[in-house]
């Protein structure tokens, strides 16, 4: 509400509901069909200085009322606490979320949780069928009044497992394919290294093409350079309409509700 209320006076920011970036490339799981493709990424950690430098500019130009702070792992960062000190700073009134597996919350030192505390962060856990007792969790979360949360799974369920379907040719009809695909409501806007992404798939699409060694194309009009957009129209025009990369992308193909699974670094982990 304040952020709609600050942008109805501010005609040049362009207000967007979300977006997610990762701080570390690598992860501690390796989950089959993830979607940032990290079970092949090499292992790189964003400095706080590069990260700051790229949110700064990025304020510059939009509000932003949700913010996803992940990786890979995001609790694999060295430097979480100042991450999310920058962060808080930088995007004063926006709702700050940690996506993590779990995995490492347990360890993590009480310097993590006061921080997490006076940031206004909150912790959602991708819970995975990984025998992980979270009853310390939630009493670390407690003592310190930060929020907890299972996403995408209820507390004695787990987390269902997504694979997209690429198509390695690109033969897809580009429109049509963004017409019904379900990232293209704003639930998936990606944003690393000054650039925006529609979805983390085309943001982290240069993982695939490493390892496998393909060519999914990304072009300049697959993304908004944040230090060359214009203007607020751009960044408008942008989100609401298709973009070359979704050529690439077979939605009718996609799979949801499957069963986690540990990634074997297949390129059928991602492909049809």
């Amino acid at each position: 509400m304040f952020l709609n209320f600050l942008n109805f006076f501010n005609k040049e920011k362009y207000l967007l509901n979300y977006f997610c970036t990762s701080i570390v490339s690598h992860c501690n799981l390796n989950c089959r069909y993830c979607d940032h493709f990290s079970p092949l990424a090499d292992k790189r950690i964003f400095s706080v200085q590069e990260l700051e430098k790229h949110f700064k500019k990025l304020r510059s130009k939009i509000d932003v009322q949700n913010i996803g702070i992940l990786g890979g792992e995001p609790l694999l960062h060295p430097n979480i606490n100042e991450v999310l000190i920058m962060t808080r700073k930088i995007f004063e009134n926006t709702n700050l979320t940690i996506i993590t597996n779990g995995i490492l919350l347990n360890k993590m030192p009480d310097s993590f949780w006061k921080c997490c505390n006076q940031n206004r962060v909150t912790i959602l856990i991708s819970k995975f069928p990984l025998n992980i007792d979270f009853s310390e969790t939630f009493d670390k979360a407690k003592k310190n009044k930060v929020i907890v949360k299972f996403y995408g799974a209820e507390k004695d369920k787990y987390k269902d497992m997504y694979k997209m379907a690429l198509d390695l040719k690109g033969t897809q009809d580009n429109k049509e394919m963004h017409r019904i695909c379900w990232q293209n409501k704003g639930f998936c806007n990606y944003f690393q290294d000054g650039k925006l992404y529609k979805c983390t798939t085309v943001g982290n699409i240069q993982n695939f093409n490493n390892y496998f060694k393909k060519n999914l194309e990304v072009t300049n009009l697959d993304y908004i350079d944040i230090y060359k957009v214009k203007n607020s129209k751009e960044i408008k025009k942008y989100f609401e309409n298709p973009i070359p990369f979704c050529k690439y992308c077979n939605i009718p193909q996609n799979k949801d509700k499957l069963p986690f699974e540990i990634s074997k670094k297949e390129i059928s982990d991602w492909s049809y």
